[in-house]
């Protein structure tokens, strides 16, 4: 089956999945960059490696402590998102594709408290990223 090519400048939807919340509740961050070697419609094709790489700060809250606090996302290219045969110019490329969400992980940095305490540092909270790549003729790979 064949998927579109995700590329420089193509966004991703951040979600966490409850008891924590991003504030606002979600967010769009666009692609910062694609090391495929080869061009799409312009811009860069991505790897994994590009999005596996890349630290998005963001506010979050959970259901017991209201009051934002900070944190980094990461997130993980599962393998439905990924062509193994993508050729290019550079031989085969590993190339990330729009086949389903994202695995996303918070890492909290500043704390989100209440007024009898906060969250730890360094907390773990879990959600998803969808992918958005709009084209005027799609790209396919896989």
């Amino acid at each position: 089956m064949q998927k579109t090519v995700v590329r420089q400048g193509d966004t991703v939807t951040l979600t966490l999945t409850p008891p924590a919340a991003l504030v606002p509740p979600s967010l769009v961050v666009p692609i910062p960059k694609g090391t495929a070697g080869f061009r799409v419609e312009g811009a860069t094709a991505c790897v994994p490696n590009d999005i596996e790489t890349m630290v998005i700060p963001v506010s979050y809250s959970t259901l017991t402590f209201p009051q934002a606090g900070t944190g980094n996302v990461q997130l993980k290219v599962p393998a439905q998102n990924r062509a193994k045969y993508a050729r290019t110019a550079h031989g085969a490329t590993e190339v990330v594709v729009d086949g389903g969400p994202l695995e996303l992980i918070l890492t909290v940095v500043g704390p989100a408290s209440n007024p009898g305490g906060s969250d730890t540092v360094g907390n773990k909270y879990p959600g998803t990223a969808t992918l958005t790549c709009l084209r005027v003729r799609p790209v396919t790979a896989g």
